[in-house]
């Protein structure tokens, strides 16, 4: 009996080891999301056609089930996307905005990212021109992204988008029906019962 027990310790041990832990770094984020909040942590490029496609499948479901999942943008412009980094720039000086969320959903939808295309989105939401143009060319605002690209690589990425739904890692552009699993099934574990 004794054998037996240990054996289930040893196999139950193991099976704990195997699974997934949660980055550091995610776990922070985590961390910081108001209580009963689902967090998607997005590793992204405005620029992206899979990440475009993922932002237009999880852009109604945050807006369904509002105030209940939030989502953090972690920039990652890829050199193959020669404005990717001018959209990021624009999404880090829009954050302050109130109209952040239109002005990211523009970015995402825009067929020009060039600088003073993603200047007017700005200024069309509210922002004042020359202080966006004066935090785009802050080197702060570089030295944000760089931060972001450095937690994406810490993460092993190999291609975005990268999302963290709540504990779960998804790599690449997930279906519909995938994204609102992982974020039914995180809800679920924050609540404990049906989202």
């Amino acid at each position: 009996m004794r054998r037996g027990a240990l054996a289930i310790f040893v196999l139950a041990s193991a099976l704990v080891s195997c699974a997934p832990s949660v980055p550091p770094i995610i776990r922070d984020e985590l961390a910081r999301a108001p209580r009963g909040t689902v967090t998607v942590v997005s590793f992204t490029d405005f620029q992206c056609p899979f990440c475009r496609r993922t932002h237009a499948a999880l852009a109604p479901m945050v807006a369904q089930r509002e105030g209940r999942v939030r989502v953090v943008l972690r920039h990652v412009p890829l050199n193959m996307h020669p404005d990717a980094r001018t959209a990021a720039r624009a999404a880090v000086c829009g954050e302050p905005l109130a109209a952040y969320e239109d002005l990211v959903n523009a970015l995402y939808t825009a067929p020009d990212l060039g600088e003073a295309a993603v200047e007017d989105l700005a200024v069309a939401r509210g922002a004042d021109r020359e202080q966006f143009k004066r935090c785009v060319a802050e080197p702060a605002t570089d030295a944000r992204i760089d931060r972001d690209t450095a937690m994406y690589r810490a993460l092993d990425g190999s291609g975005v988008p990268l999302l963290y739904v709540g504990r779960t890692r998804i790599d690449g552009a997930p279906s519909r029906s995938g994204l609102e699993a992982a974020i039914d099934d995180a809800s679920r574990e924050i609540h404990g019962s049906t989202p």
